[in-house]
């Protein structure tokens, strides 16, 4: 009668399965969504605070170097704002690279979470099917004895 125990350690198993694998899915999506969020809060929040503040700091820095006269020339006036431009430029190319380094790190650990899904549902799948098996060759044992 241990065939019994069997069958009920299957279906146990695959409902195991299930369960994990939903769980897993869950959190799959949950990253997904995060990362779709911090996409959205960096491109409306982050990059347009960003670009004012820059414009803004530009600006001043403009006028402060605008009263010593339009020079050219190394060290001059006009190469410091340049300088300064490309400062800005750079930092806003940081903000963008750290964005999309941080959004396909979320959408990574999605799809790591929605493998161990797929993982979890065939164990619990393999594991029903040994105590199937199992509960087969009990049920003949004990059909035989």
């Amino acid at each position: 009668m241990a065939f019994i125990g069997n069958i009920v350690a299957a279906y146990a198993a695959q409902q195991i399965g299930e369960y994990n694998a939903q769980l897993y899915n869950q959190q799959a999506s949950f990253a997904k969504a995060k990362a779709e969020q911090g996409r959205v809060a960096y491109n409306q929040l982050d990059r347009p605070r960003l670009l004012k503040s820059q414009a803004s700091n530009y600006s001043n820095y403009y006028v402060s170097r605008a009263v010593s006269g339009a020079q050219l020339g190394r060290g001059s006036p006009y190469a410091s704002l340049l300088e300064f431009q490309v400062n800005q430029h750079t930092d806003l190319a940081i903000a963008d690279y750290n964005e999309t380094v941080d959004y396909t790190d979320m959408q990574n650990q999605s799809l790591l979470l929605s493998a161990k899904a797929k993982g979890e549902r065939f164990r619990g799948q393999m594991t029903a099917g040994v105590e199937l098996g199992k509960a087969g060759g009990s049920l003949l044992e004990w059909l035989q004895s």
